[in-house]
């Protein structure tokens, strides 16, 4: 196709026809997408239509990026996209929502309807470019980001990181701005972001507000989680205590709050850099406190069991770590890179059967620990 026709396409100079529509769809691996837009063009006038065009092709990109095929996009369909040009729903439940789902159950269908509201919300930019749909697209972009980097796509976890942080100080909350600073921070060191950037990210989090927030809260669990991964024992014990006073200010017991998160990154600690009565200590905080988030409460498990193999216990600690994985319904990339982890205190000849089945489960990548 010219590319001088395509610009005319999404310009609105040249109208869209169906062969035009099967041409893209075909090209960019977007059936039904541009075609079923074209037969059902949403309300608005042309100008509404090719903006919508733009916004269903982005989707479809976005989310096809992570999985592909027809399901995934009549999925997007059915979800609501070409009803996009109508006002968005509360954004603020819809942020908290999927912020539950993507800690309790990040599968396909959570990424597909992310996905979806990504692109209701830069319709909503678009049409009215109000603060809080701005905010909105911030928290959804970081919770994309880490989803993608869930499944293994790691340059696109970090893209939508430096996206949503962009996003974020478009925003003008100092809040959400933390709060997407630190929480990526807190991923970015497990997806390939370099030690410098991650510190910066978590530093410039920190200077946004002094106020007491779940992303100062993140952005002391990235470096806490830097220190442990570099051997500096005592400063991430520092930063796990500046986790606690922010937690004890902020009072959220809930399953995905701030406590939960402050007894997962303390077990972290303590495991890689502590002793074995330190992080059994860590661990029977860990399984009081994470018992209604069944992924964190697997990761603390593998986290000791990588204790355990420290002290000379690898075969019960490979054990341990097996049981912990198989109890997650869903591929973590988090969880492959905590086996891996694991390994990394088992002696290289050791082939009992629980150790070579470990070995299956640990990601292949270089872990943060090697590069950092």
């Amino acid at each position: 196709m010219d590319r001088t026709l395509i610009s005319r396409l999404e310009t609105g100079d040249r109208q869209m026809r169906l062969h035009h529509a099967r041409q893209l769809d075909a090209a960019l691996g977007t059936e039904p997408l541009l075609l079923s837009l074209v037969q059902q063009p949403p309300e608005g006038g042309d100008g509404m239509r090719r903006r919508s065009t733009l916004w269903m092709l982005g989707a479809a990109l976005s989310v096809t990026a992570a999985t592909t095929g027809r399901a995934t996009v009549d999925e997007l369909l059915r979800r609501g996209l070409l009803d996009a040009v109508e006002h968005p729903e509360d954004w603020d439940a819809t942020v908290a929502e999927m912020q539950r789902r993507l800690v309790l159950a990040p599968d396909d269908e959570f990424g597909t309807a992310l996905g979806a509201k990504l692109i209701v919300v830069r319709q909503a930019i678009a049409d009215e470019k109000r603060a809080d749909d701005v905010r909105a697209a911030a928290m959804l972009s970081l919770f994309y980001g880490l989803w993608q980097g869930n499944g293994g796509h790691f340059p696109e976890a970090l893209g939508w990181y430096r996206t949503a942080a962009a996003l974020a100080e478009r925003g003008g909350d100092p809040h959400t701005e933390t709060y997407v600073l630190g929480r990526a921070a807190s991923r970015a060191v497990y997806e390939g972001m370099r030690r410098r950037e991650v510190t910066a990210m978590a530093e410039q989090a920190l200077a946004v507000t002094d106020t007491p927030t779940l992303g100062r809260l993140e952005a002391e669990s990235a470096l806490a989680g830097v220190a442990a991964m570099t051997g500096d024992l005592e400063g991430g014990r520092e930063r796990v205590q500046a986790m606690r006073r922010i937690a004890d200010q902020l009072g959220d017991n809930s399953p995905t709050g701030a406590h939960a998160r402050t007894v997962n990154f303390h077990l972290f600690v303590e495991a890689r850099t502590g002793d074995m009565k330190s992080a059994e200590r860590a661990q029977e905080e860990a399984e009081q406190a994470l018992v209604r988030t069944p992924l964190w409460l697997a990761e603390s498990r593998v986290y000791y069991a990588l204790a355990m193999a420290r002290a000379g216990a690898a075969r019960g600690a490979a054990t341990l770590a097996l049981d912990a994985i198989q109890t997650v319904p869903w591929s973590v990339h988090t969880l492959a890179m905590a086996a891996a982890d694991v390994l990394t205190a088992v002696p290289r000849d050791n082939r009992t059967d629980e150790v070579e089945e470990l070995r299956r489960y640990a990601s292949p990548v270089p872990g943060p620990w090697e590069t950092l």
